[in-house]
């Protein structure tokens, strides 16, 4: 999107949630722009994570808006 000119900050929200992939607690925040999951990033002050993420909760996302579900 950066790349394309089309990252808009400004139209971007924030939505934090539970991780689904492991039971360690981690919460990531997702910036959605334009209904499309954007950038995920875990909070700071998360005591279980302190602010980073596995890589399942850093590139997940890209599964749950999958667009190639059959018609």
């Amino acid at each position: 999107m950066r790349a394309a000119g089309t990252w808009d900050e400004a139209a971007q929200t924030e939505t934090t949630t539970v991780c689904a992939y492991c039971g360690a607690g981690c919460n990531p925040t997702l910036r959605v722009q334009d209904n499309e999951i954007v950038k995920v990033t875990s909070p700071h002050d998360n005591p279980v994570t302190h602010g980073n993420l596995c890589i399942k909760g850093r590139s997940g996302f890209q599964h749950v808006q999958t667009r190639d579900w059959p018609d």
